[in-house]
């Protein structure tokens, strides 16, 4: 027999109820709560036993988009901000309605199937076994999996603002950003950060800090079109001419061997004006690799002023919560689109010489 539970009966329109006495129409499978179909005396759906069809039970209404809702519920546990009609928050599987015990959420059971944090030194799973004093690896507190705030409460203080309020801006890669934020204001740590060296404007771009990542970019296009500019136009040129001069035959397929590279470079030092040219294109993408040096060490100080001073103006606006919230998930996070594009400029940029 099926399981009519929560489907509401033709006649009364009450759902059915574990244990009802349910009655079914012969013909088409209706089911009706059995005194509301003695009251009727028949079935409701003629159209279906003249059509020859079944009863179906009614399709279960779809689940809201919640990529089209305001994002203005915020996790209680690591403060990011989820969408209106969301049960359990999208980072780190925390109860938004305060019931992880009647939800059941999976991903936060993992984390930590008691819904709430750990006692310092504690383990967050007792009864487990744990062989480390403490719960953790020689004393010291086992720590959460996933953790979206990376070991920082979230009143603590990073500048004047609580770490909750800049995980709500930053939103992406919280675990990293917070604790080495926390890092920089209290203990005076610096971490080298490998995508703000590997990327840098493109980088800051994309963590939206527009004005200085597009003044980062503009630069190291500038230096590697330069640098690619005076190689095509006058470096490899003059670097064939000395190779020329001293004997190599370009019309063979043999490479050019280290001795030939350094006799040619010895050529061009006795002129001053040919050794600048020789040697400049190597000398600006020099300029460009001091760039994402300096970037790399710098980088996480610059967004993490970024995070307090764009917090600072948000606040200064005086805008009730919902608006404030929303605010900082558009202000906060990530540009995509804009990291796109600048990908395939990089990749137009790095093949036009190819076609010149």
């Amino acid at each position: 027999m099926l399981d009519y539970t929560g489907i509401r009966c033709p006649v009364c329109d009450k759902p059915f109820q574990p244990g009802d006495d349910i009655v079914v129409c012969p013909q088409c499978g209706a089911p009706y709560h059995r005194e509301c179909y003695q009251k009727e005396g028949k079935c409701k759906f003629d159209d279906l036993h003249a059509e020859g069809k079944s009863w179906a039970p009614p399709a279960s209404p779809e689940a809201p988009d919640v990529s089209a809702e305001i994002k203005d519920q915020e996790c209680p546990n690591c403060g990011k901000l989820n969408a209106h009609s969301a049960l359990f928050c999208d980072q780190c599987g925390a109860s938004l309605s305060g019931e992880p015990a009647r939800h059941k959420n999976q991903k936060q059971n993992v984390q930590n199937p008691y819904g709430n944090p750990p006692p310092q030194g504690g383990n967050p799973f007792p009864g487990s076994g744990s062989p480390f004093p403490g719960g953790g690896v020689g004393g010291s507190p086992m720590p959460f999996a996933l953790d979206p705030m990376g070991g920082v409460g979230p009143d603590e203080l990073i500048d004047d603002i609580p770490a909750k309020e800049v995980a709500k801006l930053v939103q992406n890669n919280t675990a990293y950003y917070l604790p080495t934020f926390r890092n920089q204001k209290k203990y005076r740590r610096n971490r080298f950060n490998f995508c703000a060296f590997l990327f840098s404007g493109p980088w800051m771009l994309y963590r939206k800090q527009y004005k200085l990542g597009s003044i980062i970019t503009v630069i190291v296009f500038a230096l590697y079109i330069a640098s690619t500019y005076v190689n095509i136009v006058w470096s490899s040129p003059l670097m064939v001419d000395l190779l020329t001069q001293i004997g190599v035959d370009f019309s063979s397929s043999a490479p050019i061997s280290p001795q030939q590279w350094n006799a040619a470079l010895q050529l061009a030092m006795e002129n001053p004006h040919d050794t600048l040219l020789v040697l400049l294109p190597s000398l600006l993408l020099g300029l460009i690799l001091v760039v994402m040096i300096i970037m790399g060490f710098v980088g996480n100080r610059l967004y993490m002023n970024h995070c307090v001073k764009t917090i600072h103006k948000i606040q200064q606006e005086k805008l009730p919560t919902a608006e404030y919230n929303v605010q900082m998930q558009s202000r906060g996070g990530i540009n995509i689109p804009l990291t796109i594009c600048l990908i395939v400029c990089y990749f137009i940029v790095n093949f036009l010489p190819n076609f010149l």
